[in-house]
């Protein structure tokens, strides 16, 4: 485990978050050293987007007086601070601020990969297609309203905890339709495990929370 601190705030990276970004960036397909030098690229723009990502987390929290760590863990991670301190507002404020600094940082190296005249043999080239490639997906991804992922926490926030079983609901209607059309339409497998998943998840949150007497 990688341990550091930034702008003050304690980082913590898992070791399981170093091998699923190898395997995202197609590590096991990684058979000579220009393709393993790509996988390495491939990490470091994810280590660099999700930071950032969780850096717009922990310093919304920071500036609303309470302690927080950030923790990097398998596909992604997250900022923790004390529960229940913060008013709903100041909870979707935090939780807005990751996807939206991450969003702004890959729409700014889209700007660079289209203005800036890079080699595109380079490395360099490589390291910028894969930060605005993953800081773009990663933060329009997290905004989906899908609890517990940041659309569906910011959904939370504002619905209220009197409506919390609306919340999950729409998120497990959320997630099979996203894992459905993901299946048809994106050709992949990973998303769609995923979402069902949450859709599971969600469905056991809103069944224990309607049937409480």
């Amino acid at each position: 485990m990688l341990s550091f601190n930034l702008f003050g705030i304690p980082v913590r990276i898992l070791p399981w978050f170093w091998i699923t970004m190898a395997l995202i960036g197609g590590g096991l397909g990684a058979n000579d050293s220009l393709s393993i030098l790509k996988v390495l690229v491939f990490i470091l723009a994810g280590l660099i987007s999700i930071l950032v990502h969780e850096l717009g987390h922990a310093l919304t929290v920071r500036k609303f007086g309470l302690p927080t760590a950030i923790t990097l863990q398998a596909f992604g991670g997250y900022a923790s601070f004390p529960a229940g301190q913060l008013s709903r507002k100041q909870s979707f404020l935090v939780t807005a601020a990751g996807p939206g600094l991450q969003l702004a940082l890959g729409l700014i190296l889209l700007a660079v990969y289209f203005l800036v005249p890079i080699p595109k043999e380079s490395l360099l080239y490589t390291l910028v297609a894969d930060l605005a490639g993953i800081s773009i997906i990663w933060a329009v991804l997290n905004c989906l309203p899908v609890y517990p992922m940041d659309g569906g926490q910011m959904m939370a926030a504002v619905l209220g905890p009197q409506r919390a079983h609306f919340v999950h609901l729409i998120s497990a209607t959320a997630a099979l339709l996203i894992g459905i059309l993901a299946y048809l339409y994106l050709n992949t497998f990973l998303l769609p495990i995923f979402m069902a998943f949450f859709a599971w998840q969600n469905w056991q949150s809103f069944q224990a929370r309607t049937s409480k007497p």
